[in-house]
């Protein structure tokens, strides 16, 4: 079974290798494209499951790439996100009319960048970094304690034996090692349950894993701040 593609279609490296980055935990095989040409060649000898397309990737005077991908048989179902520029807002109009099936703007996040590449490759996961803190939660305002086993900026499994429901909602409050000594806070969803006799992981603890719902900015940068900083080790 092959590995699914993504192909970053840009002619700047600069933003090819921070798209790359992005996406460097993830089990996909990645293609850079840094002009049409190379771009169509690419697409029509290893058709990719998702395409990350530069809006002025197209010769002058020509259609958008975007289009003429979309109007053909055999590349017209591979899904197109086009990245536009902040500085040119009439971008992200235009691109409705480009059959897109999405669009980012310039300069780019890491979290926006893995969560719109997991809508249309059910494969990708978000890579979850192991970090061992204490957590409160909150069910139906009762406060509970558990212990949290590894994060992301999507969610975290927390260690815990109370006894909850996969749809629950909770409350999370917790400090990152190394983080802002003011507790953070922020919503979440208990998505699924590690008990016997059955456990989905079964290396893991009794606990449960949540996937976060409302996640301040200033939580999901420290997140991000922690789980960077544990690569560079």
């Amino acid at each position: 079974m092959r590995r699914e593609r993504i192909l970053l279609a840009d002619s700047s490296r600069f933003f090819r290798t921070i798209e790359s980055k992005f996406l460097q935990k993830t089990p996909l095989e990645i293609m850079e494209a840094g002009d049409e040409e190379t771009t169509l060649d690419l697409i029509r000898k290893n058709p990719p499951d998702l395409v990350f397309l530069a809006y002025d990737l197209a010769a002058a005077g020509e259609p958008s790439l975007c289009e003429r991908l979309k109007r053909d048989a055999l590349t017209g179902k591979i899904p197109v996100v086009v990245i536009c520029d902040q500085s040119a807002p009439e971008q992200t109009i235009n691109v409705r009319r480009m059959a897109a099936d999405a669009c980012l703007v310039k300069p780019l996040d890491r979290h926006s960048f893995v969560q719109l590449s997991r809508k249309f490759l059910s494969t990708i996961r978000e890579y979850r970094q192991p970090s061992f803190f204490p957590v409160t939660f909150l069910i139906n305002g009762q406060e509970h304690q558990g212990k949290c086993l590894d994060i992301s900026s999507g969610g975290m499994f927390v260690e815990s034996h109370v006894d909850v429901m996969a749809d629950t909602p909770v409350e999370l409050v917790f400090r990152l090692p190394d983080g802002t000594p003011s507790p953070l806070q922020c919503q979440a969803t208990v998505t699924w349950l590690n008990r016997k006799p059955n456990p989905m992981k079964p290396h893991y603890p009794f606990g449960f894993g949540v996937k976060f719902s409302v996640l301040p900015d200033i939580v999901r940068r420290e997140i991000m701040r922690l789980t960077d900083k544990s690569k560079e080790r």
